[in-house]
């Protein structure tokens, strides 16, 4: 805990881009933890981490360049994360990745296949693996996985997707059975529809402005989920009272239809 002199609270968040995972490692920064950031864009991660140390004015965030696809590198971040900053006592895991133009099967390459669900499932395994025992040795942890209408429902064209989502379900509630009864709250987020960022964001955004749906530009938080608003999403589910714990939510834009529940 060299770098955690004061012994904040850690989180670690897998998957720290422009979106969800920026958003809530910015809001547990403000709560007063220690976040560790977890991607493979170092550029990124950096800038995150700087703005986010900036912001609390004292460190508040390190980053850890990682591809979750390899196990051995899962274990040795979070083996360093424990050494600089003390044992995780969150971990949100929001590493994801998909196409944005869809592939029927037989145009999937099975290595594409094979690395989106090592991206969206195995990757998990891997970080909850890491974290679980010490947080049995407590008595106390949450593990909170991001989801997506594909968690629960195969559509053409996203082989390379639904597949690792569903499993990551599965996982989630796999963690409940097993570790509930000794503290740790794991609980699966879908997010039922578009996120304003980046990439689907603009991707959405992109597909409006060319269409000439200007209602929708006007107000994107009626059709697009903001990510600072999910990220107290999250929040809520780590200070839920043990008595109240929630498994599984499901979340979506004032205007979104519920593609989940179809």
């Amino acid at each position: 805990m060299a770098l955690n002199p004061s012994q904040k609270r850690v989180l670690a968040v897998i998957g720290v881009g422009p979106g969800i995972g920026e958003a809530v490692s910015r809001h547990f920064a403000e709560k007063g933890f220690y976040v560790a950031l977890i991607a493979r864009t170092e550029d990124r991660l950096r800038q995150i981490q700087d703005s986010i140390n900036e912001a609390n004015g004292n460190p508040s965030a390190r980053y850890y360049v990682t591809d979750v696809r390899d196990e051995t590198q899962v274990i040795n971040t979070f083996a360093a994360i424990k050494k600089d900053l003390g044992p995780v006592h969150v971990l949100i895991y929001n590493a994801g990745s998909r196409r944005l133009r869809p592939r029927t099967i037989l145009e999937t390459p099975t290595e594409e296949f094979e690395s989106f669900v090592r991206i969206n499932m195995f990757g998990a395994l891997f970080a909850a693996k890491c974290v679980l025992p010490d947080m049995v040795a407590v008595g106390e942890g949450t593990i909170l996985f991001t989801g997506a209408t594909a968690s629960i429902r195969g559509s053409p064209g996203l082989g390379g997707f639904s597949p690792g989502k569903f499993g990551l379900r599965a996982l989630s509630q796999m963690i409940t059975r097993e570790f509930q009864g000794k503290g740790i709250h794991a609980a699966h987020v879908i997010v039922d529809g578009p996120v304003q960022s980046d990439i689907i964001g603009g991707f959405v955004k992109s597909r409006w402005e060319k269409a000439g749906e200007t209602e929708k530009l006007k107000e994107m938080d009626r059709y697009l989920m903001q990510p600072k608003d999910l990220a107290g999403i999250y929040w809520y589910l780590y200070t839920q009272p043990r008595s109240t714990w929630t498994q599984e939510l499901d979340v979506r834009a004032e205007r979104e239809q519920m593609f989940s529940k179809l």
